[in-house]
């Protein structure tokens, strides 16, 4: 932030896993964006500031392509003193997370896959074990293999089961790749506050919805790509829209009539 505005960034220990956890044992009851600025407020609250800064993740199937994992981070800013809220996001397809089930009395010697271990980018990123239902017996933030073979035993000793789930632990600060992506969600946010409103000169001027449509620049049907931006305010109801590159035109690979 401090490259960009003259802020700087105090941390705050409260209790964020109240409000959901990557686990499960709490379920995020609200969206990703009630979720941050509610982690805002409650730094708010313990520090006694007028201004809050939060991040929330969110990792699972694309909702368009959903054979890949996206990744999206979301940064938001609560100014009490300007009554605004405002947020800036970044996705990722590429993060190393995995998943499976392994069934301890069939491996030799408590071994784990290497395949899963290299997707998961072990041990620099953490992983969880777990049983297959339930908490009893879950380790978290394990990046060693000898602590993994003894988080596996202890899950099998007190679930009872041999059959045990590992699984990526996706808390940043276990996940340095999450970290990555948090920090151009971040970057963006700062980029964007220090942009004023053209009409009230407040904090924050962005982009705050986009238009698809841009048209085929052979038939000129309509596609599914952005043809133009909304620059809007957080404060006041100023707003602009402005067209992309794309709205001259884009290539028919695009175009659900040139390329069904």
């Amino acid at each position: 932030m401090s490259r960009f505005l003259d802020l700087d960034v105090v941390t705050v220990d409260v209790d964020t896993d109240s409000l959901g956890t990557f686990a499960g044992e709490v379920e995020r009851v609200g969206t990703p964006w009630e979720t941050a600025v509610a982690k805002a407020r409650l730094g708010m609250e313990a520090s006694g500031r007028t201004l809050g800064l939060a991040t929330e993740g969110s990792i699972g199937p694309d909702d368009t392509m959903p054979f890949l994992v996206a990744d999206l981070e979301l940064v938001v800013l609560v100014d009490d003193e300007r009554g605004i809220v405002i947020g800036e996001g970044e996705v990722d397809y590429g993060i190393p997370t995995a998943a499976a089930d392994v069934d301890i009395s069939a491996t030799s010697g408590l071994g784990v896959d290497s395949g899963l271990l290299e997707r998961a980018g072990f041990p620099a990123h953490g992983l969880i074990v777990r049983p297959l239902s339930g908490i009893v017996g879950i380790t978290k933030g394990i990046h060693d293999a000898d602590e993994l073979r003894r988080a596996m035993e202890r899950c099998m000793r007190e679930s009872g089961s041999n059959v045990v789930r590992i699984e990526s632990d996706l808390r940043a600060h276990h996940h340095p790749t999450r970290r990555v992506v948090i920090a151009r969600a971040a970057e963006r946010l700062a980029e964007r506050l220090a942009r004023l409103c053209p009409s009230c000169r407040c904090p924050g001027w962005g982009v705050g919805r986009r238009s698809r449509g841009a048209p085929c620049s052979v038939c000129r049907s309509a596609t599914r790509i952005v043809r133009s931006e909304q620059f809007v305010c957080a404060s006041c109801p100023h707003e602009e829209e402005v067209p992309t590159d794309a709205a001259a035109g884009v290539d028919p690979q695009y175009c659900p009539r040139c390329n069904p």
